[in-house]
């Protein structure tokens, strides 16, 4: 068992590495949920396969329960990890994330431009690249980004009617925090 479980971690070691090249060109990213926290490629990359008690993979709406707030994330894909010990990371709820930007609580947020259905999930604070407002129809939402500026060139509009308002560009709080 101990080895089909580094051989299954080390696969997907690989496929990570793989898919650096192909991200360039198809402009499909997984969400990154580690113990039920959102986190980016880079976190990914400080785990060690030791910290790791199990790895799966969803390109489905077949999601288990703890995973149902990243349905929308399913035709991206959702690599989940679960860890041998939680992690004591510095994290921030969503809805806090709204708070902070002046937002209502109860606004929806979004994760590199795909709708989280819940806001009471928690993201790493590490994770988080560049925080934008988005304007739908008048609207105005959080969108958090994961992404590098290099890895998100690549995204199409996923979301349709969901953009920055050109009347609205003097009141965007575009805050870099990396």
């Amino acid at each position: 068992m101990k080895n089909f479980l580094l051989l299954l971690i080390l696969f997907s070691v690989f496929c990570f590495a793989q898919q650096n090249s192909l991200k360039q060109t198809t402009g499909i990213f997984p969400l990154y949920v580690v113990d039920g926290m959102i986190a980016n490629e880079a976190q990914l990359k400080a785990i060690t396969s030791a910290e790791i008690s199990s790895v799966s993979v969803y390109k489905s709406d077949n999601l288990p329960d703890k995973l149902s707030p990243f349905s929308n994330f399913s035709t991206e894909g959702i690599i989940d990890i679960t860890l041998k010990n939680n992690s004591t990371l510095p994290t921030v709820l969503l809805y806090q994330m709204n708070m902070e930007h002046r937002l209502q609580e109860s606004n929806a947020v979004y994760i590199n431009r795909i709708l989280v259905k819940s806001n009471h999930i928690k993201i790493l604070k590490n994770a988080i690249i560049e925080t934008e407002i988005i304007d739908d129809n008048g609207q105005h939402f959080l969108n958090i980004w994961t992404l590098t500026k290099e890895e998100r060139s690549g995204i199409v509009k996923r979301t349709g009617g969901i953009k920055i308002n050109p009347k609205d560009r003097s009141n965007i709080k575009n805050v870099i925090l990396k």
